[in-house]
């Protein structure tokens, strides 16, 4: 009789006929999901053959245990990094956790800022254990987040910046959540224990601990400073200190901005950095288009605007109702898309480089260098636009309805007004005229 190592799972059933049987080696029934858990075998085969395929039935069954084995727990979906209770790998959980809403919900840009903050957690704190943290050593750190930058020419003088409170802050806001998370994922989670006593400190000692916020930003750009960035666009341009297309199309921006009084998003677009976020944006009727394999998604394109009308849901109203705008009114903005070549008249509106979209980053780092030459203040940017039209808009003596229509606004008590889209278009129209009439005149900008 053959030993058994050398046949294992072997076993003879009626009329002694030879079967493999997975559960003469687990001693259990086999799992109901196993494909095979009986096998026949040749009656005719020699000991030999019969040997050869108990050991190759047994050799599967083991390999799909294996799988299995490997296999457990992701059920759940894990983060790649183990946590190990330092900051560092709170923090990346959160960052690659598939259920995480850094990957499910939130939006490209305000990744992008939470990035930042993490950055700022990670390098600075980022090997302490949260086993070992208390209450004020949050309060240090937002202390120290909070210092100015120190800024070193090239005699070796130092300078400081202001206080970087809003840096402090986010960063401290995203450290709760990080926290947060980590205690969402439950008990079996071994980083929920030291999170969960951590907040909870955080909580009772709310007192001991002050992480003040920035607040509200106050700069405005004026008319007199969008006027200014336009001319000084153009002339660089004309005087070949920029590229052609640079001038014109930063000037476009800028006016687009500053006379619609939208976001700067609605404007330039953006570069979704997934199929979901691309797959989102054209859900509110954004258009999609291909620029050398990199995607862009907008709304501020040429076959939008047919006739020099435009219709968009604006990002300010969460892209639930839509906005005309009669491009011929605004005479800071209109002289410069007329200006365009028609040949170039395809696709987004505001271009960089070849003739693709403008990259948000590129708009920035281009936007600041033409702005000094113009006169702006460094602490006046971009996104400063929106203000800066209402406050034009109140001043003209528009209505608070009228400029809560131009800012694209709206609330519950007054969401009924949205049905009125005559009346919200000739709102719109109004405020213009009375911002245009509050303008000085040609040569009298200042």
């Amino acid at each position: 009789m053959p030993r058994r190592k050398n046949r294992p799972g072997f076993k003879r059933g009626r009329h002694s006929l030879p079967y493999w049987m997975a559960s003469q080696i687990l001693r259990q029934k086999a799992p109901a999901d196993f494909p095979d858990p009986c096998v026949p075998l040749p009656a005719d085969a020699s000991d030999d053959d019969i040997d050869a395929a108990c050991r190759e039935q047994t050799a599967r069954l083991d390999k799909w245990l294996d799988d299995q084995k490997n296999k457990s727990g992701e059920d759940e979906p894990k983060a790649r990094t183990a946590y190990d209770g330092r900051v560092l790998s709170a923090c990346r959980i959160y960052q690659e956790h598939p259920l995480s809403a850094f990957n499910t919900r939130i939006k490209a840009n305000t990744r992008d800022s939470y990035t930042d903050s993490l950055k700022i957690i990670e390098g600075t704190v980022g090997q302490r254990l949260i086993r070992n943290l208390n209450v004020l050593d949050m309060q240090n750190w937002y202390d120290q987040w909070r210092k100015p930058a120190v800024f070193v020419d090239a005699e070796g003088i130092e300078t400081f910046g202001a206080e970087r409170i809003d840096r402090a802050h986010d960063a401290i806001s995203m450290w709760k959540t990080v926290l947060r998370f980590n205690v969402a994922l439950g008990p079996r989670h071994p980083g929920s224990r030291d999170c969960s006593i951590l907040l909870e400190a955080l909580k009772n000692g709310g007192s001991l601990v002050n992480f003040e916020s920035g607040g509200a930003r106050e700069e405005e750009m004026t008319y007199a400073h969008a006027s200014a960035f336009v001319r000084t666009a153009l002339e660089l341009a004309e005087r070949g200190v920029i590229p052609r297309e640079r001038g014109l199309y930063l000037a476009i921006g800028v006016a687009a901005q500053f006379e619609l009084a939208l976001r700067q998003k609605d404007i330039i677009g953006e570069r979704p950095k997934s199929a979901r976020d691309q797959e989102k944006a054209m859900r509110r009727g954004a258009t999609a288009i291909n620029y050398g394999g990199v995607i862009w998604t907008g709304y501020f394109t040429w076959e939008n605007i047919p006739g020099w009308r435009w219709r968009m849901k604006t990002s300010k109203s969460k892209y639930r109702s839509a906005v005309n705008f009669d491009l011929t009114i605004y005479s800071l903005l209109f002289p410069l898309l007329d200006a365009v070549p028609h040949h170039e008249r395809t696709g987004a509106v505001v271009k960089g480089e070849h003739g693709f979209a403008v990259q948000e980053r590129s708009y920035r780092k281009w936007f600041r260098p033409i702005a000094r030459v113009a006169g702006i203040p460094d602490e006046v940017w971009i996104m400063d636009s929106r203000a800066g039209a209402g406050t034009e808009a109140e001043e003209a003596g528009a209505d608070h309805g009228a400029i809560k229509t131009l800012l694209t606004h709206s609330d519950k008590q007054e969401a009924t007004t949205t049905r009125y889209k005559r009346r919200q278009d000739r709102a719109r129209v109004v405020v213009q005229q009375l911002r245009e009439a509050s303008r000085p005149k040609a040569g009298n900008d200042e």
